[in-house]
């Protein structure tokens, strides 16, 4: 079906990624739903089949109020479409470039069928979808993709489709397993018919992609069960899936069609929930999101910590706080290269220079969950009220700014910053910002790393100071704090009024400068930072300055006691080296407290930890971002007593 077979049925009638399966199947209400299932089958690439000619009985009877929506504009953006006919059959027949001036006319027909399409629906990020989907079928008419046609429908075959073990766009129905990957996406097995092709079945397997070890889960469990990925759903579920990739050990699907409805199935509030890869589980009870979360760390601590279930305590309900929307201090959506308007390169001939760098932005917003593509998103339901009032100014702004030419980078895409500290939005990373924990104030850099869940972080550090201040087995009180790690320095300010001595230690030196400000600013003299890499600390020999009773005393980090001395290690999302964790055992202090973003990271370090006589005391996560697959997840590790 090419461009210039778009019928005057509405805008839908051109969506050749909307199969008719999947707008039949889906439970549609109202606007919103209407566009979350749009959304949802759409794809910039070639992965879904042409609807029937005869669009409008689909969409009546899928759903008739999105045909009634389209309202007093429906005229004009049939006029538009009629316009664009001869223009997109062109660029299929010609096989033109996007540098042709046919293709930029066709974009401008394109940009006022959004305008217009903006107008008949509530939700801007529908206009996007739209014109995202009129994009890809100017792209898929260049491609070269092989073509299968069955009954009404055309699907297109990506070129480099791998046919084992799934043709393509190949339906099944399979059951959701009880864990969902790391990624949050559900996993099924299914068994494969023992006919097929092995030489088919080789090929495949000698074109393998490096893109094969994703998921963690992909490695087939048993011969002949090939494992599938699905997004938007729940473990448990069955549910209707079309296969669109092969790799070499898994393939990859889109959900069609909810057969058995987990009871745990919610209407996600944000209409683009199904595709924005931002948020994994806005389909998902708040409740069943907390007990998945409990689940994959106590499952991450027995297969990648190496673990017996009875060798470690029971991990800990996750904890989070009422606030499951409206939570997030900061986000960084962002936008791709900008279009060039197409007199760019007569005013540039002209030596017009701001109307050479005139350009249109387009999406703004966050990657798809499959793939690298932006979703556009004026409005995200995670993220504070005062980030959200300001992100509509600054998308208009920014999109003003390209087409006055005013880009400082007009040839390349960028990443926008939203910070909320105290109410107040930042947008310059440069500048600094105040934000307060229970009774301490912490500045530093708007662009810097601080957590962004105001809401959670007090619970947080309250965690933190309580795990490293309890009494050591033997009975003595913990005097010495090192945090690793320490960025800003949250833990190590936190915890100070309980010892006798903190030291925090980071390597990026702009952080330390910040820490040693937020330890002033806030009053507290027993805290020292040192500008160096985590694995430095144990073997330094500079002394750290500290302030007690008005004097001031340099001390070594080697000459704390090790039985009374906490290290707090925050690392970054890859964990701790090895390194690091050979020399903390060869420091061996009493006590290890253990804060990860990443608690498969922190299962792979465990098993360091134990390896060296340190017990686990407990495991505890927290859902520092619902809706979100995102665990922070705390664990305390005691020296074990000889």
């Amino acid at each position: 079906m090419s461009m210039a077979n778009l019928s005057a049925a509405a805008p839908f009638a051109s969506l050749k990624r909307v199969g008719t399966a999947s707008l039949s199947s889906l439970s549609l209400r109202g606007h919103g739903a209407s566009e979350s299932a749009f959304v949802a089958r759409h794809r910039y690439h070639a992965r879904r089949p042409a609807i029937p000619r005869d669009a409008n009985n689909i969409l009546v009877s899928s759903d008739k109020r999105s045909i009634s929506s389209i309202g007093t504009h429906m005229e004009s953006i049939q006029a538009l479409y009629s316009a664009t006919d001869s223009v997109a059959q062109d660029i299929e027949m010609q096989d033109l470039p996007s540098e042709d001036p046919k293709y930029q006319q066709h974009w401008n027909s394109l940009e006022s069928i959004q305008a217009l399409w903006s107008k008949t629906s509530p939700f801007t990020s529908f206009s996007w979808a739209m014109n995202a989907v009129a994009e890809a079928n100017v792209q898929e008419s260049q491609g070269d993709n092989k073509e299968i046609n069955g009954g009404d429908a055309e699907v297109k075959v990506p070129a480099k489709f791998r046919p084992y073990p799934f043709p393509y766009h190949k339906e099944l129905t399979v059951r959701i397993e009880p864990s969902l990957t790391n990624l949050g996406f559900g996993i099924a097995r299914v068994e494969l018919d023992e006919n097929l092709d092995k030489d088919t079945a080789s090929a495949a397997s000698d074109t393998a992609s490096v893109n094969d070890n994703e998921h963690e889960e992909a490695k087939p469990i048993e011969k002949k069960k090939w494992v599938i990925f699905v997004p938007n759903v729940i473990p448990g579920e069955l549910v209707l899936v079309k296969i669109y990739r092969n790799y070499a050990s898994y393939s990859d699907a889109d959900l069609l069609q909810i057969i058995e409805p987990s009871p745990d199935r919610i209407e996600p509030p944000c209409s683009l929930a199904t595709i924005c890869g931002g948020c994994q589980y806005q389909h998902i009870t708040i409740d069943r999101q907390r007990e998945m979360k409990t689940m994959q760390v106590q499952e991450l601590f027995e297969r990648l910590g190496g673990l017996e279930t009875h060798e470690f305590p029971t991990v800990l309900d996750t904890l989070g706080t009422p606030e499951v929307f409206g939570y997030r201090s900061k986000i960084t959506p962002h936008y791709e290269a900008p279009m060039r308007k197409k007199e760019w390169k007569n005013a540039q001939n002209n030596g017009d220079a701001a109307a050479s760098k005139s350009c249109e932005i387009g999406s703004i917003g966050f990657k798809e969950k499959a793939s690298r593509r932006l979703v556009d998103v004026p409005f995200c339901h995670i993220a504070t009220p005062a980030i959200n009032d300001a992100l509509v100014q600054i998308r208009e702004d920014k999109r003003e700014e390209a087409r006055q030419g005013l880009l400082k980078k007009p040839n390349k895409g960028a990443t926008l910053l939203l910070r909320d500290s105290d109410g107040v939005v930042e947008t310059n990373h440069n500048v600094y910002v105040n934000t307060t924990v229970k009774d301490l104030v912490f500045r530093f850099q708007a662009g810097n790393f601080f957590q962004n869940n105001p809401f959670m972080l007090p619970k947080m550090v309250d965690l933190v100071v309580d795990a490293a201040t309890k009494t050591s087995p033997s009975g003595k009180t913990m005097t010495h704090l090192i945090d690793c790690y320490c960025g800003s320095g949250l833990f190590a300010i936190g915890s100070s009024r309980s010892f006798d001595v903190c030291v925090g230690i980071e390597v990026n030196k702009m952080a330390v400068e910040e820490a040693r400000e937020n330890a002033a600013l806030n009053g507290i003299q027993n805290c020292d930072f040192v500008s160096a890499s985590a694995e430095a600390i144990f073997l330094s020999k500079d002394p750290v300055r500290i302030t007690k009773e008005g004097d001031d005393k340099d001390l070594l980090v080697g000459d704390f006691p090790r039985e009374s001395t906490v290290v707090v290690v925050d690392p970054p999302r890859k964990g701790c080296s090895e390194e690091f964790l050979q020399q903390l055992n060869e420091y061996g202090p009493g006590r290890v407290v253990y804060m990860s973003c990443d608690p498969a990271t922190q299962a792979r370090d465990t098993k360091f930890l134990v390896s060296f006589g340190y017990e686990i005391v407990s495991v505890q996560p927290f859902d520092l971002f619902p809706q979100t697959r995102h665990i922070e997840c705390l664990a305390v590790f005691e020296r074990a007593l000889d």
